[in-house]
Order: structure tokens, then C-alpha cells, then sequence
């Protein structure tokens, strides 16, 4: 079963009042009872919020948005009674009377420790059917580029933070980061004989479905391409990817066929040398 996950980037209650709280515990066992439990007593009705507690730091951030209309004793008791408290280390508070409140606590956004940035889906496809719109059937060697870029930083970074045995040995969890940032609802299909040729199914994938919703027949070039890079990042190979079945040509879901390809690992940048005499040797100009 999956669940929706959203990241709290506002709350909206007219006629409520609302506050941001930002809590920062030691990171022990019963640590976010302990502190539930202290805002329940206070009569603050907690909204959408995360806790970030990563195994190796000993300090836990617990934060959300919460209704504080009817807290027991205004915020300053709130915030006091929160301080108070062995395990709490310190204790953030912003209010909004008229019921509608931004996220202006967080930054910079992370995600794996690195700078991230958060864009909805709607947004990326919008850009993607303006490169198409502006520059016709040229766009799909720009999107490719891009994506295959994209996937290859992502593949290093990983390399770079766990190792590149681990990293091949985790590599359907990995895949199935592309579930968790949003990009598809993702699962791996394996060869009995081999570890290839793989197959990657990616149910609702973001770029296709706004294809098909806009009746257009292109396939996936963005998730594609990215993926290529990010196979080729991870074992230092040359991978061809291959969309053999895709929810603009009616199938339930895309699927992606990955083998090895014989071809030497390009650089990036040879590779975009490549490209470039390659579009201007047909050019018509």
C-alpha cells in the first residue's frame, strides 16, 4: 500500500490561530511521547509536521504546525512549558492570527544532507512542454542531456556517501528513491539468469501522465535519460534504456527495459561534444 507524503510547506484554517513550533529534543526512546504528551495537556491541536532524528546524531528536531486558539495559557505558557521539559533542548515559536501561515523555519531544504530544492510536478512537466513547443523535435537532445546530467550527479553523490560496492548492492532500493522524490511509483523487475537485462516499471510517471493528459503520443525523455545516467553513474558502463511500454500509448504503466551497452563510457562533456556537431552537421541552415 502506498501513502501520500506531503511536505508542509504551509497551513491554511480561517478563522483559527495558527502557530509554527519547532522543537529540539535529545534523541532518546520516548523523547516525542514525552513532548506529544506536554502539548496535548496544553490544549494545542498538533497539525502537519515531521521529526528528523537520524540514528547518529544525538539531537532529534520535532517540528509542526499546530492550532493554538484555545491553548491554555497563551503561547509564552506554551513555549515555557515545552522548555521545561529534561529531554528539550530548545523551543522555536511563530504565530499567525489570521489563520494562514508559510513555512519561514526551514532552510535550507535537504535531502541526503544536500541543498535540494522542491518543485511540483505540474511545474517540471510545464517546462518540458515548452521546450518541446519551442524548440519541436530539438528538445528531446536538450531534455536528454539535462536528465542524463541529473541522474549521473545523483548516482556520484551516492557513490560518494556510501561507496560504490554498497551502492550496487542497494541498487533496487536506490531505484526506489525515484518512489520516494516523487517521480513515479517505481518497481524493479529482475532477470532469473542475470542481473540483466532489468526492467523498471513506473506507475503514474509524472512526465508521461501530462503527456497523455494533453492527448500528446511523446513518451517518457526526462525519467529515460535520467535513469541512463544513473545506471551508468553507479557501475562506470555504458546503459541503453528503452521505454517499451508507455501510458500515453495506453499501457497501465511505463516500463523502462535497461541492458549493457557496449559502447565506451563517455565524459559528459565529449558526449555533449558529440551531440553538438552531430545537430549541426544536420542542421538546415
Amino acid at each position: 500500500m502506498r501513502y501520500p507524503k506531503d511536505v508542509e510547506i504551509w497551513e491554511y484554517a480561517p478563522g483559527r490561530k495558527l502557530a509554527e513550533v519547532v522543537i529540539k529534543v535529545k534523541n532518546i526512546k520516548g523523547a516525542l511521547a514525552k513532548c506529544s504528551q506536554a502539548v496535548s495537556d496544553l490544549e494545542v491541536n498538533m497539525l502537519t509536521g515531521f521529526m528528523n532524528a537520524p540514528s547518529a546524531s544525538k539531537v532529534a528536531t520535532w517540528s509542526f504546525f499546530a492550532d493554538v486558539t484555545d491553548a491554555r495559557g497563551g503561547l509564552s505558557e506554551f513555549k515555557k512549558s515545552l522548555q521545561s521539559i529534561d529531554i528539550v533542548e530548545s523551543v522555536d515559536v511563530l504565530a499567525s492570527e489570521d489563520g494562514f501561515m508559510v513555512d519561514k523555519q526551514h532552510f535550507p531544504v535537504q535531502w541526503a544532507g544536500r541543498k535540494a530544492l522542491i518543485m511540483r510536478a505540474e511545474a517540471l512537466s510545464e517546462m518540458l512542454l515548452r521546450l518541446w513547443s519551442v524548440f519541436g523535435t530539438g528538445a528531446a537532445t536538450i531534455i536528454d542531456q539535462m536528465a542524463e546530467a541529473m541522474g549521473r550527479q545523483s548516482a556520484k553523490e551516492i557513490v560518494e556517501d556510501f561507496g560504490h560496492d554498497f551502492a550496487v548492492a542497494q541498487l533496487d532500493e536506490l531505484l526506489s528513491a525515484y518512489t520516494a522524490l516523487g517521480y513515479a511509483e517505481v518497481s524493479i523487475e529482475r532477470s532469473k539468469s542475470s542481473d540483466f537485462p532489468l526492467v523498471v516499471h513506473a506507475k503514474g510517471l509524472f512526465e508521461c501522465e501530462a503527456n497523455y493528459k494533453r492527448r500528446l503520443r511523446q513518451g517518457s525523455v526526462f525519467f529515460r535519460a535520467h535513469l541512463r545516467g544513473f545506471m551508468t553513474g553507479i557501475f562506470e558502463k555504458t546503459f541503453d534504456v528503452v521505454e517499451v511500454q508507455c501510458q500515453t500509448k495506453g499501457d497501465e504503466v511505463c516500463s523502462f527495459h535497461i541492458t549493457i551497452s557496449p559502447r565506451p563510457v563517455p565524459s559528459v562533456y565529449s558526449r555533449a561534444s558529440e551531440r553538438k556537431m552531430k545537430g549541426f552537421s544536420q542542421s538546415t541552415f
